[in-house]
């Protein structure tokens, strides 16, 4: 009778408690929950392995989805659930027996009469008018058992307050923790007419037990999105909120991320070792144990003291340093313990894991600094003046490089606006000037950027190695790369970009009172992508194809920033002057957005010409060539004699020319290279103030 009373208590403590919620809010997280999906943000027809369950205009009537299972056990609430159905109007329910719902898609309150019991909700939205990519419910599983997350994404849905914007939302389940997250994913408020706009979505966002029962996110139901400015593909905008059974512990310190570096250089040793914590209890984190292992084996623990209030995130590290003992991979551990003398309310969330590679050496860093502004931008003077007055020239321009990106605001923006440009401001998501950002990690106002942080990032290890050379030979630039890996890498989100700058340029001055402006950016080789570094090996030199831009059309200064009247990178150019050009090259993880490596490039000028002329420059065809000649065609600008010699690879002239018989304009000089043995060849021509080169082979 006793085992029997003892039970029921059990059991009734344990409904007790599972028959509630809290949620720990995680706004502007830039991640998704858990980090299991990854994937980019897109319409639905975009999306790969995404099954849509609705999909429908706004013409819709409010309607459910077919019932769907879910791929795993799930409690909600203290109860198994095994299916579920979505509804258009935003949000799931568990009761898939019922036919409770709204009359309309609105942002209903919670509890409402409208919903049925047992739902997770994101009400607000509605069906778009987009006919290209209507508004879809898909769901996908992600992950491995027994840590899955079945998601359910209400895909590019409308919302009245952002006008014929649009607005994503995700409810997902977790196996195993039975979690709710509901994701804010991307919204954008868009005009009519197309233009961006600043309103934002009122959304009503919780779960429903029943009618009279419901745990909402504070804002409801005039909830906003955290992110209304950028339309970013990822989810490095991303927040979202957690929803856990039972009562929040007063301790609860989640493993957050890491904060020790892939790589580390055992010259350099010992190590402090560094993890970042977010506080989920109630209570304030002061002190604590921060605790490490290496390779899963003894924990070294020391107590700190620390100040980390509710929701909020705090680096803590380590007061007794790791000195490896030798060259290898190591897996690193970092948790916390003793909260406050406390022990951890709950310790299925409190590690961060980093792999680690230790290198016998390192080389030295370029540190990249990329700066955003204009020349309307008032604010942008002040961080402009501090780099290249007070910063730089402290320093050797081979420790640093740097690219500026002229944006196109405030006002009419910067007439020497790219699009590569903004390809760069969406990926650091950059919605105000003046900002620069130091190797993909600083971000701040150039303005206070100081000799003290200049060296904190030029001190810190690299381990890859960039050479660079590039020539520029009338309206041809070449550039060639070599990266020297001190490690292994094989990581498919590092790239090679390659940027063209002009060293100072005088035709963009606008209304910011700015007379020069200095390391604009012209053109990105190939493009703003980049170049995938793929699998590179330790010592092994990779040395990539060669880069070869031809300066198109004729020069055309913009009246402005704005995307009408931007220079189409294509078919025409903003270059003041192309002997005036530099190149930087460096190596990006685009999901970290870290930078490895930058440099300068080594360049040579072999000619330089009119860039209004699209007719300059020099050309060899065939090239290569096995018929006992070649013909080698220029351009003049007035009737001239030239001498031409064609050198081997040893610096010998091969064969002489002096070429009288020319006119302005385009001329031709056929090359006997009948006597030549195979091979590559240099031929160069100089006239009256000019001289131009070109490689050419014979086969």
């Amino acid at each position: 009778m006793k085992k029997l009373i003892l039970t029921l208590i059990s059991f009734l403590v344990l409904s007790a408690v599972s028959a509630q919620y809290y949620y720990v809010p995680y706004t502007k997280a830039g991640k998704n929950p858990g980090g299991v999906n990854t994937e980019g943000e897109n319409p639905a027809s975009l999306l790969t392995g995404w099954s849509s369950i609705w999909t429908g205009p706004s013409s819709s009537a409010v309607a459910y989805s077919a019932t769907q299972t879910i791929p795993f056990a799930f409690n909600f609430n203290g109860s198994a659930v095994t299916s579920l159905k979505a509804c258009n109007a935003g949000f799931i329910t568990f009761d898939v027996a019922s036919t409770t719902i709204p009359t309309s898609f609105s942002n209903l309150s919670l509890p409402s009469a409208f919903i049925p019991d047992k739902s997770v909700c994101v009400l607000g939205m509605k069906p778009n008018s987009n006919t290209t990519y209507p508004s879809n419910i898909v769901t996908k599983t992600f992950g491995t058992a027994p840590n899955r997350q079945y998601w359910i994404q209400f895909n590019f849905f409308a919302e009245a307050n952002v006008q014929s914007g649009w607005t994503y939302w995700s409810i997902v389940l977790e196996e195993g923790s039975n979690k709710i997250h509901i994701v804010d994913m991307k919204t954008l408020c868009v005009t009519s007419a197309g233009q961006l706009c600043t309103s934002n979505v009122k959304m009503s966002a919780g779960i429903q037990i029943d009618a009279a029962d419901a745990y909402t996110i504070a804002g409801s139901p005039s909830l906003g999105a955290q992110s209304i400015t950028e339309n970013l593909f990822s989810s490095a905008d991303n927040s979202y909120y957690t929803f856990a059974q039972g009562s929040q512990p007063a301790y609860n310190a989640e493993g957050w991320n890491t904060a020790v570096p892939d790589f580390l250089a055992l010259t350099q040793a010992p190590f402090v070792v560094k993890g970042i914590f977010r506080n989920i209890g109630t209570s304030a984190i002061t002190t604590c144990n921060f605790n490490y292992s290496i390779n899963n084996g003894p924990a070294v623990s020391t107590p700190v003291t620390v100040n980390i209030a509710q929701n909020a995130n705090a680096t803590v590290s380590t007061t007794s340093n790791w000195t490896p003992s030798a060259v290898g991979v190591y897996k690193v551990t970092a948790w916390l313990s003793n909260i406050n003398g406390n022990p951890d309310g709950e310790g299925a969330n409190d590690s961060v894991k980093k792999t680690v590679t230790v290198l016998a050496d390192f080389v030295q860093r370029v540190a990249l600094h990329e700066v955003f502004t204009s020349s309307t931008c008032g604010p942008c003077v002040a961080g402009n003046r501090n780099t290249d007055e007070n910063i730089f020239p402290k320093y050797d321009p081979s420790q640093y490089a740097v690219i500026k990106y002229q944006m196109s605001w405030p006002g009419t923006g910067d007439p020497y606006t790219t699009a590569e440009g903004n390809v760069r401001r969406t990926l650091y998501a950059v919605n105000s000037i003046p900002n620069m950002q130091v190797d993909g990690a600083w971000n701040s106002n150039a303005s206070s950027y100081t000799t003290a942080l200049f060296d904190q990032f030029s001190n810190k290890p690299a381990y890859i190695k960039i050479q660079a050379t590039h020539t520029i030979n009338f309206k041809k630039v070449i550039v060639d790369v070599k990266v020297t890996p001190l490690s292994n890498f094989n990581n498919p989100n590092m790239k090679v970009f390659v940027a063209i700058l002009e060293k100072k340029t005088v035709k963009n001055v606008k209304s910011n009172g700015e007379t020069e402006f200095h390391h604009v950016l012209k053109k990105m080789l190939p493009d703003a992508s980049g170049t995938a570094l793929g699998a590179v090996t330790k010592g092994t030199a990779k040395v990539f194809p060669t880069m070869t831009y031809i300066v198109p059309g004729v020069v055309r200064l913009p009246l402005d920033g704005q995307t009408a009247n931007i220079i189409n990178l294509a078919t025409e150019n903003s270059f003041e002057e192309l002997q005036d050009c530099e190149v930087v090259v460096f190596i990006q993880d685009l999901a970290t957005k870290e930078v490895f490596q930058a440099a300068n490039s080594v360049g040579t000028i072999l000619s330089v010409d009119d860039v209004n002329n699209e007719t300059s420059g020099i050309r060899v065809y065939p090239n290569p060539s096995a018929a006992g000649s070649t013909n080698l065609i220029f351009n003049l600008n007035s009737t001239e004699q030239v001498k031409v010699n064609v050198y081997n690879t040893l610096g010998q002239v091969v064969l002489s020319i002096d070429a009288n018989d020319l006119v302005q304009g385009s001329n031709s000089i056929t090359l006997n290279t009948e006597s030549f043995a195979k091979g590559v060849y240099t031929v160069k021509i100089e006239g009256n103030g000019f001289s131009s080169m070109e490689k050419f082979i014979i086969q």
